[in-house]
């Protein structure tokens, strides 16, 4: 029976006759614990095919990880579901009765440190509106640009053509290459590609926070799963016969293989191949990338702010632009500072987590106008140089497309196959895309009607 679907209500996940997973012969080797690792294995096991998932970590949920920081519970990885709507890690999570909260988030305070200046709900409107009228702008900027054009050519362009200057200048730059570039996309705006920028779909439904973390999730999906912890995968074998993988020391044989891990992984050749990997999948690899999204996690004893800061630097150099107030979110008092892009990028190589919390207590100070208190609680994450991740999810530099991100998703032969949220074209990047490659490639196994309540293949 489904997992899927709490209670009593349950739907038998059905293999098709003549397909792998109406083989009793068949054991799936799934290679990665996040959640398209998890979702293909639940799906596989609850019709009852054989599966064992490799995860290279000693934790389950790969790029999701819920924390606890200064006894308060937060997602240090992925924090959203964005969108509830056909979203099937959402249908899940309301299946088996784990709730989720609205992201309403206050934003109070928005700061220009080149006047050093703290604006008012006017500079709100106008960073919305910079925001909007960028993205309107976008069809003609692609086609003027060409598909050469990164993202940073594509904002001074528009800047250009907009004649903004000064305070306006910085605060629609903020808009852009903050906002969409450094925290949207996460890879720095000179590389990230024009093209790219705004091309994938969304869901409706708004942001919402899973109560208690996506760990929760992570754990349903889990539970009665043979997960062999502590075994990363360094060769994958593929022959007329099965599969052969080695892991963590240990040898393990099978009939297929779901690869999940991210982009980075794949590029860092960490894992051998034979025979080697298709030379359309090798070329996708080298033109995609990993965006770098990081967090710095601050917990006070008492709340010395009133709401979320956007720190708008006078270089424009992505210094630590968001802090999110979660305290109704968290249930503490606790500030989440967002940075990504290239200072993400040489942040993780060149400061010490003192450093971090350091710089990011500086910028609330500078953008509160007053001393702060030091927390009594930080943690910082490491997504950028995590050797089982290599940044937070895939990005499309100049020169990439969504044609690699399909040729990502295809499988070579009968018996290697990929999921990932790198593999789902129209919504890569995000919780639900892993989830949504992990049904794909359940069905492509045989196995059909996986639940009732939204979490199905498409």
């Amino acid at each position: 029976m489904c997992r899927a679907i709490a209670l009593a209500l349950f739907v038998a996940c059905t293999a098709e006759p003549g397909s792998p997973a109406a083989d009793p012969e068949t054991h799936v080797l799934v290679v990665g614990a996040g959640m398209a690792g998890l979702t293909v294995a639940r799906v596989l096991a609850d019709a009852g095919v054989e599966v064992t998932v490799l995860e290279a970590r000693g934790r389950l949920g790969g790029r999701t990880l819920t924390d606890t920081v200064g006894g308060a519970v937060v997602d240090v990885g992925a924090a959203w579901y964005h969108g509830i709507t056909d979203n099937p890690a959402a249908a899940f999570a309301e299946a088996n009765g784990l709730a989720w909260v609205p992201d309403r988030i206050p934003y109070t305070t928005l700061y220009d440190e080149a006047t050093d200046t703290r604006l008012g709900d006017a500079a709100w409107k106008t960073l919305d509106g910079h925001q909007e009228g960028f993205i309107e702008a976008l069809p003609a900027l692609q086609a003027d640009l060409g598909p050469e054009a990164s993202l940073a050519d594509g904002i001074d362009a528009w800047v250009s053509d907009e004649d903004l200057a000064g305070q306006e200048a910085r605060l629609a730059r903020f808009a852009t290459a903050q906002w969409l570039g450094d925290l949207e996309y996460a890879s720095p705006i000179t590389e990230q590609s024009l093209d790219a920028v705004w091309a994938e779909k969304s869901l409706r439904g708004g942001d919402q926070f899973p109560v208690g973390g996506y760990g929760r999730v992570v754990d349903a999906l889990a539970e009665g799963l043979d997960v062999r912890l502590d075994h990363p995968v360094s060769e994958i074998a593929v022959s007329a016969d099965g599969v052969h993988l080695t892991a963590g020391g240990d040898a393990f044989d099978g009939t297929h293989v779901v690869v999940t891990v991210p982009v980075g992984v794949l590029r860092s050749g960490a894992i051998t191949f034979s025979p080697p990997l298709s030379e359309s999948r090798r070329d996708a690899l080298d033109r995609l990338d990993m965006g770098n999204l990081e967090k710095v996690v601050l917990v006070w004893d008492e709340a010395w702010w009133d709401g979320s800061t956007s720190f708008v630097s006078a270089e424009g150099d992505g210094r630590f632009p968001e802090f999110l107030d979660l305290r109704e979110v968290a249930g503490a008092n606790m500030l989440v500072g967002l940075y990504g892009g290239n200072f993400a990028r040489t942040v993780q190589r060149e400061w010490s987590d003192e450093d971090i919390v350091a710089g990011a207590l500086a910028a609330l100070q500078a953008a509160w106008g007053t001393a702060i208190p030091a927390p009594k609680a930080s943690s910082v994450t490491h997504w950028t140089t995590d050797p089982f991740a290599g940044g937070s999810y895939a990005s499309l530099p100049v020169g990439a497309s969504r044609d690699d991100l399909v040729t990502l998703s295809e499988p070579e032969g009968d018996r290697l196959l990929f999921a990932g949220e790198a593999t789902e074209p129209d919504y890569y990047g995000n919780v639900h895309a892993a989830v949504m490659t992990g049904l794909r490639e359940a069905a492509r196994l045989g196995v059909t009607n996986p639940s009732t309540a939204g979490f199905e293949a498409e």
